[in-house]
């Protein structure tokens, strides 16, 4: 199975970076241009057992695609993970996001994914599109949070 991982340093404390992540409402402001996020129903914050149903138009397919994740981990404030289900492109997507303080006011972000898709061609091209998507987002929430918690001078 396919494995991805990027990690980002993050200047915001490990509890705002956190609480971000458990809010999935915030996954548009960290969407990168080539994705668009047309709805989001849940309940938030996420807990364990929470069913969050997402559709998300992905560039170039013309067509949005519905995303169903499972929250099956929380471990406050270093870890949050999240399965795809009931999905007609991937076989197998877990998601693991972990936090790790690196010191006051600094946490470093890490994207962890376990996947699979029937298609080994669409697989491929699956890659690019997770390795783009996750490095836009990070970057974003990067850029997001680290404004958020600089002070005015």
């Amino acid at each position: 199975m396919p494995i991805f991982e990027r990690s980002v340093e993050v200047p915001a404390p490990i509890a705002d970076v956190f609480a971000f992540h458990l809010d999935t409402r915030n996954v548009p402001l960290i969407t990168p241009p080539q994705q668009e996020v047309l709805e989001i129903v849940g309940e938030f914050p996420l807990v364990v057992g929470a069913v969050v149903d997402m559709r998300i138009r992905q560039a170039p397919i013309p067509t949005a695609q519905p995303w169903r994740i499972r929250v099956t981990a929380i471990e406050p404030p270093t870890l949050i993970r999240d399965e795809v289900v009931d999905n007609e492109m991937f076989s197998r997507f877990v998601h693991t996001h972990r936090f790790e303080e690196l010191g006051p006011g600094l946490t470093r972000l890490t994207d962890h994914i376990d996947w699979d898709m029937p298609s080994r061609v669409v697989a491929g091209m699956a890659k690019g599109i997770i390795e783009k998507t996750f490095a836009g987002r990070q970057d974003r929430t990067r850029d997001l949070l680290g404004a958020a918690a600089t002070p005015d001078a």
